[in-house]
């Protein structure tokens, strides 16, 4: 396997990691603070897996547009909000995993955490509208999956793992014919 499909594999991990989520808070039901149950930690070990895969599933996602017109500073800045914004959820989920309680100071990370990453995808959804690499109808609706990822609680890990599975298929397809970017 080449390096370039490896990193084409991040988005099909961060579906796959988002599917395991919401498979494991469909069937372990109510995650417990402190933990008191082996589903307890099975719940947030796969929330920081789908974190950690989103993080490099955007880094994807930006190497596939970088030289792609229209891309540009837009869409390298949304990639870098995006995966700041995971990774600084990605703390108190890991102090949370480990220290099977909730810590107050890395907790405090979760709102900054959340505003980058929709600042993010916000950004991201431009540049790749704008680049064309993915069609147009997704680059549209990843602000769209931001939402619903947030307001449908368990079932928005589904709507994340959607994304990044057409993403992944998109990407590993190669470029898409008959598309020109939007000029900057």
């Amino acid at each position: 396997m080449t390096r370039t499909h490896v990193w084409n594999a991040f988005p099909l991990a961060a579906a796959a990691a988002s599917v395991a989520l919401w498979i494991v808070q469909t069937v372990c039901g109510k995650q417990h603070i402190p933990f008191t149950t082996f589903a307890d930690y099975l719940i947030e070990a796969c929330f920081a897996l789908s974190l950690a895969t989103g993080a490099l599933a955007v880094t994807t996602l930006r190497a596939a547009h970088a030289t792609a017109p229209g891309w540009g500073r837009l869409g390298d800045a949304g990639a870098a909000l995006y995966g700041l914004g995971q990774a600084l959820i990605l703390i108190p989920a890991t102090v949370t995993l480990v220290a099977a309680d909730e810590l107050p100071v890395p907790q405090t990370l979760f709102l900054p955490g959340f505003a980058l990453w929709a600042a993010g995808t916000v950004l991201v959804a431009v540049g790749a509208y704008r680049a064309g690499v993915l069609p147009r109808p997704v680059a549209v609706l990843l602000p769209a999956s931001f939402v619903l990822m947030v307001s449908l609680g368990e079932a928005g890990a589904l709507v994340t793992a959607a994304t990044w599975a057409v993403i992944g298929v998109r990407l590993r397809g190669g470029p898409p014919r008959n598309t020109e970017p939007v000029s900057e």
